[in-house]
């Protein structure tokens, strides 16, 4: 055998740190690849978002004013996406803010309504418009809510007020105000019954009258498009300060569009970050081309934490009560208030009294 000249020089040293894996050296490239490819899909989802996400974006694509600006009432956490959206539409199935002026007096959504009263009345000086349609370009959108708020706003203002629902595919008005719809406007316009049968009363609002829905017809379209119809409307023109229209959406179905062109004009409720913008731009040509007046739109389901209205949001509640505070009593001039808030003929007869 051949011998070897190899030799061992120094014995091996068992290291006391593992060469890998390097934990900090893979964590910091974890992280900033985490980062860029979260940044990627935001801007990708950015991108193909094209739904209506402020005032601003209603009014650039239906040259229109926004008339309100409705908060989401029951916004839980700070989901966004299709979950957010998922969870705005069982919020809207609910009904839990269709009698927000009766339930929450002084809240910021109560007061989003009022200012959309305010809006309507000065839209059309030196006259209001009588007659209002609300509608939206797709369903569950806010569009009942919205109506049934309005007409309760109206109402509280002394004027007589008639809700009427023209939606005969799925009703909602008498849903929310918990009245029998056996009775209404489809019975009208068949003949079965006369207007003083269908009409109903709110007991909480006393100047607020409804006029349900009724059985639901085979030819709703045909029902709206009739000369029935018609006479209904201007007959009821004659006995009512204000009539608030809640009809199905614009798009789906042609009821809107035939509803349009029987008011005075028309509200459009936009769902924040669910309305597609196309579908917005879409309603408004069809509801114009009909020869509906658009008076505004509704921005409805409104996240407050963005786009600055976090401000008014959080500092309404402060303000409110600190002005009028929380229940019924009497102001620093002596008058009766009701719900923080001084009586509008308390307020009519000091206006009286100062002239």
């Amino acid at each position: 055998m051949r011998a070897t000249n190899i030799h061992a020089v120094d014995g091996a040293l068992v290291p006391s740190v593992p060469v890998r894996p390097k934990k900090l050296l893979n964590l910091g490239i974890a992280l900033l690849a985490g980062m860029i490819v979260g940044i990627t899909l935001a801007f990708v989802e950015e991108g193909l978002d094209n739904s209506v996400k402020n005032a601003e974006d209603v009014e650039r694509l239906i040259n229109a004013p926004t008339l309100a600006i409705v908060p989401w009432a029951n916004f839980n956490g700070s989901s966004s996406g299709w979950l957010k959206r998922r969870r705005r539409r069982r919020t809207t199935r609910d009904g839990a803010v269709a009698l927000a002026l009766l339930k929450e007096p002084s809240s910021a959504l109560t007061e989003s309504y009022r200012a959309l009263r305010t809006a309507i009345l000065l839209s059309t000086a030196p006259r209001p418009p009588q007659a209002l349609l609300v509608t939206s370009p797709q369903p569950n959108e806010g569009k009942t809510c919205t109506s049934v708020n309005l007409a309760m706003a109206l109402a509280q203002r002394g004027d007589r007020v008639l809700i009427i629902d023209g939606d005969l595919r799925k009703p909602g008005v008498a849903r929310h105000l918990d009245l029998d719809s056996d009775m209404g406007l489809s019975s009208l316009l068949t003949g079965a019954h006369g207007v003083d049968e269908a009409l109903r009363n709110f007991g909480p609002v006393p100047n607020l009258w409804v006029l349900p829905a009724g059985p639901t017809p085979p030819n709703p379209a045909e029902l709206l498009s009739s000369p029935t119809m018609q006479e209904l409307m201007r007959g009821l023109r004659l006995h009512f300060d204000h009539l608030v229209v809640d009809s199905p959406p614009s798009l789906i179905v042609t009821d809107a569009t035939l509803l349009a062109t029987l008011v005075d004009g028309v509200i459009l409720v936009v769902e924040s970050d669910a309305t597609v913008r196309g579908a917005l731009l879409r309603a408004q040509r069809v509801l114009e081309s009909a020869g509906g007046k658009i008076l505004g739109a509704v921005l409805n389901k409104v996240d407050l934490r963005r786009d600055g209205y976090y401000y008014y949001g959080s500092h309404y509640g402060r303000y409110y009560h600190a002005c009028y505070g929380n229940g019924n009593g009497h102001n620093g001039n002596g008058n009766e208030t009701v719900g923080g808030l001084e009586h509008e003929d308390t307020k009519t007869q000091r206006a009286k009294e100062s002239v």
